[in-house]
């Protein structure tokens, strides 16, 4: 018979949640629209948070929200993203997180069911309900709760359904719903500014928007936008070249409405047009010319090389675009004509190079014959010895220049403080003193760094620099561009009838390698070079580990 007590050591038990800190909770608070925001709603929900808090034993230590976000959608709340990524951060978690009723948490039904869960299962952090006490320790509680969770996007479905006729038929009315755009002034019963409440909406022109009519007919002249911006800012209003952009795309300036409820359907508005249609067309080009033929995107993944690029004409970075029509990706200058490059080498058109392309081809001529890498390490490494022992001269002259503007600053209050030196004098001394000391720091500060395993960083760099062309074309948008950034700090000049890059400015272990190639290459037609080692083939001076960037 077997003695079943010998064996309870090896039974299996339930996993047991995360031990947080059962004493400290953290509170979320939101309203729903702008309106909300000064009724007191926010006010309210954080005493009850508090009051809660205190009565149960709980320390409340963060509150978040504090101002109205949408329900509906949960990641376009930057509050409650902050609170779900300071969760995750967090080194001692909170016990819970407790919200006034399940609907301020969110209105998303499902997937605000598995963000609970996700709290729960992944952090350990609990969901407290202030109103009705419930919480997620119990399986019962998690239930009660999810099914609060699915009631409230009900509920948001069913406010929907009753209050989304009714806009639309604002909308159709000639009225306008949010906030007026830039030139206007919005008068109605639903607006925060009390000077401008009044029983009927009214959206008029204002000392802005009469500016703003010029810059429409600058655009008919055809000034680029930069150069608007320029003027409208010299007329006093703010504004930048993407909203100015936007402008020119919005029928609402001829008079006319058109909104996301509309689906697509434009009306009649009651508001004062700031141009005419015939202007808006023309900018525009309805007829089919140059403004609907393409689309720009500055994060286009299919563009990465987008704001690095610049003309050789003017200098001004390359815009990229996409031609529908075509479906191919181009970069243009914006105010040089006939200067634009297709982004991807043409398989139509195989003469025609692609901007990508030729990037590629810069990234692929860093890449060294491998048997040239360890001569290349080694004078990499002698090159950063050489470093090292300069800065620990130049960090013995910094010590020495400071120590003897510290011993004039002593000297100087010592004389103000027992020889009677008048303040004023004292003053216009000291402040000439510490004056000096702070440039000497500012001019050595960072000399004599110390940089730990730095053999191995520099076998990785080389190791990368090696591989740069193949990393950036695997990689993402973010990825590439920081790889662009690392080795042509100040990007590329694009001749783009010649199609070749004209670089400025390269990384230093990028340079150096660059010299090395050139010269091992230019070696092969003479003697060999016996000790590779006192060979001076890489850059001189200024180059430091720093620059690597890795």
């Amino acid at each position: 018979m077997i003695d079943l007590k010998d064996f309870q050591r090896f039974g299996k038990k339930k996993e047991e949640a995360k031990a947080n800190n059962e004493k400290n909770v953290w509170c979320y608070t939101r309203v729903s629209t702008k309106d909300q925001e000064t009724n007191f709603s926010l006010e309210n929900q954080k005493k009850a948070a508090e009051k809660f808090a205190e009565n149960n034993g709980f320390s409340l230590v963060k509150v978040f929200g504090g101002t109205y976000e949408s329900g509906k959608d949960d990641f376009t709340r930057k509050e409650f993203s902050r609170l779900l990524a300071e969760v995750k951060q967090a080194k001692q978690k909170p016990f819970a997180i407790i919200v006034y009723k399940m609907n301020r948490f969110s209105r998303s039904g499902g997937h605000s069911i598995t963000l609970a869960n996700e709290l729960l299962s992944n952090q350990g952090v609990n969901l407290i309900e202030i109103v009705s006490g419930l919480d997620t320790t119990t399986a019962k509680g998690r239930n009660e709760l999810n099914k609060r969770l699915l009631a409230a996007e009900e509920e948001n479905l069913n406010k929907l359904e009753h209050t989304i006729p009714g806009m639309k038929a604002f909308l159709r009315a000639g009225n306008w719903l949010g906030k007026a755009p830039l030139g206007y002034d919005h008068f109605g019963m639903r607006v925060t500014d009390f000077a401008r409440r009044d029983y009927r909406q009214r959206i008029v022109l204002n000392e802005t928007g009469r500016l703003l009519r010029q810059a429409w007919e600058w655009k008919l002249k055809g000034e680029p936008d930069y150069q608007i911006v320029h003027r409208l800012h010299a007329l006093g209003v703010k504004t930048d070249r993407k909203r100015i952009g936007e402008m020119w795309h919005n029928v609402f300036y001829c008079g006319l409405i058109a909104h996301k409820l509309l689906d697509g359907e434009v009306v009649q508005g009651n508001h004062e047009p700031m141009i005419t249609a015939e202007m808006f067309a023309k900018v525009n080009a309805v007829d089919g010319s140059r403004f609907r033929e393409y689309e720009t995107h500055k994060n286009c993944t299919d563009r990465p090389l987008n704001g690095h690029v610049f003309c050789h004409i003017c200098g001004k970075p390359l815009c990229g675009y996409f031609v529908a029509k075509k479906g191919l990706h181009y970069y243009k200058c914006q105010k040089c004509k006939n200067v634009s490059i297709n982004a991807n080498t043409s398989k139509k058109f195989y003469k025609k190079t692609g901007a990508h392309q030729l990037f590629l081809g810069q990234l692929e001529a860093f890449e060294m014959n491998p048997k040239h890498l360890a001569a290349f390490t080694r004078q990499i490494k002698k090159l950063l010895d050489s470093g090292k022992q300069s800065a620990k001269n130049d960090t013995a002259v910094f010590k020495r220049k400071l120590a003897e503007l510290e011993n004039q600053k002593e000297a100087l209050q010592e004389r103000y403080a027992f020889e009677g030196l008048p303040k004023d004098v004292y003053e216009k001394f000291l402040a000439k003193v510490d004056s000096k000391i702070s440039d000497l720091k500012a001019q050595y500060e960072g000399t004599g760094l110390e940089i730990p395993n730095l053999d191995i960083k520099v076998e990785k760099a080389i190791d990368f620099s090696q591989n740069v062309s193949k990393y950036w074309l695997s990689s993402n948008l973010d990825i590439k561009r920081r790889i662009q950034k690392l080795v042509f700090p100040e990007g590329l000049v694009l001749d783009t009838q010649k199609r070749q890059y004209l670089t400025s400015k390269i990384n230093a272990l990028f340079s150096a390698k660059q010299a090395f190639i050139r010269l091992s290459e230019e070696a092969k037609k003479r003697i060999p070079i016996k000790n590779d080692e006192d060979s001076d083939l890489v850059a001189g001076t200024g180059f430091e580990p720093m620059t690597f960037g890795l």
